[in-house]
């Protein structure tokens, strides 16, 4: 009942405007085929009624007029059309026409760029073929099951369409740990290496092999080359844990299986968990 009061109370609002500016179109033909003398007379009452208008709102003895939607369009339309029109705003601001005109180019683009149909929706059997396959595998995503039904002979839609009729868990799972929790549980058996630049004086690069141990904070081992290798990495290795005092988990990813030759674990980060 509101939805249709509302529709009926825009539906008047519109007609309104229409029948406003019709009056004023009919006026200004008038004014064409009028003699200029009777125009000269109607221009000077209406003059002389809005020195009066303006005086009684200067003094505050009146307030100011409420312009209507059709009075508003009728200025923006003057306001492109006219050359000097700021000289004929009496009762308004310059600076409020352009607001006027601002708002109604806003109301025709919101009425431009409105909904007209759109996609069509897919049918029930889709949806419950999207909803089934993700249900039963989680881990695929939106072009996994869009393959799949292109295999089983359906006409799917895009990823996005399937994004939303996949199924959405009322419980998400728990999320695995995360490189914080890690480092916390395994400071004391655990060390890092890396390497970083140091660029000198004569434009040389020299790389900076670094070992530290996480429990203690204290570096272990550092080194300093410009062509590192390999093999002298695994030596620095070797020399930053004699007699095999090496830790459990070694975090980074450079190394790869080398580390297994020298009794070491590899743990893979993330390049933001170093920062």
């Amino acid at each position: 009942m509101n939805a249709i009061r509302t529709l009926l109370t825009s539906l008047c609002h519109v007609l309104a405007c229409v029948g406003e500016m019709f009056r004023y179109a009919l006026m200004f033909l008038w004014a064409i085929f009028c003699p200029k003398v009777v125009l000269a007379a109607r221009l000077l009452a209406a003059e002389s009624q809005l020195v009066a208008c303006k005086h009684a709102i200067a003094s505050k003895k009146r307030p100011r007029p409420r312009f209507t939607a059709g009075f508003r369009l009728l200025w923006v339309i003057l306001s492109k059309s006219l050359d000097k029109w700021e000289d004929l705003a009496h009762l308004m601001q310059p600076a409020t026409v352009k607001k006027w005109h601002t708002a109604a180019f806003r109301c025709f683009w919101r009425w431009k760029s409105c909904r007209k149909g759109g996609r069509p929706p897919i049918s029930k059997e889709m949806q419950s073929v999207i909803c089934q396959l993700s249900k039963e595998n989680t881990l695929w995503s939106a072009e996994r099951i869009r393959d799949t039904l292109i295999f089983l002979q359906y006409d799917p839609p895009c990823e996005d369409t399937i994004r939303k009729y996949m199924y959405k868990p009322r419980k998400p799972r728990k999320r695995s740990t995360t490189w914080l929790p890690f480092l916390r549980n395994h400071l004391d058996i655990s060390w890092a290496i890396d390497f970083f630049t140091v660029t000198t004086i004569n434009f040389a690069t020299y790389y900076v092999f670094l070992v530290f141990d996480h429990g203690r904070r204290r570096v272990i081992h550092f080194a300093v080359t410009r062509h590192p290798f390999m093999n002298w990495v695994i030596q620095q290795l070797r020399e930053a844990m004699p007699f095999g005092l090496q830790p459990k988990y070694r975090p980074g990813s450079i190394l790869g299986n080398k580390l297994g030759r020298i009794g070491l674990m590899e743990v893979k980060d993330s390049s933001r968990s170093r920062e």
